[in-house]
């Protein structure tokens, strides 16, 4: 089975009043500014920044100094072997 994320809905905020907005709104529902900056600004803010994608290392970090977990306890010593009785 496929897992795609279900189509989401981009609210546009007003760069004037900062009024959140229907995306199908051509201008803001509060003040009447035009909402075509504000979908430009919202999706450059959204767009992945070109340029090579940032080296992804697989070593745990930041666990240098983390406190180590405590050994098993040791096993008990055998019992010794039975004293004679004393006459």
């Amino acid at each position: 089975m496929c897992y795609r994320p279900a189509n989401t809905v981009t609210i546009v905020k007003c760069l004037e009043c900062g009024a959140f907005n229907k995306p199908t709104n051509e201008t803001c529902q509060k003040c009447g500014a035009d909402l075509n900056e504000s979908r430009k600004a919202a999706d450059e803010a959204a767009a992945p920044s070109p340029g090579a994608p940032k080296e992804i290392s697989l070593k745990p970090q930041g666990l240098d100094d983390a406190p180590k977990a405590p050994g098993a306890p040791a096993a008990p010593k055998a019992p010794g072997a039975p004293k004679p009785p004393a006459n």
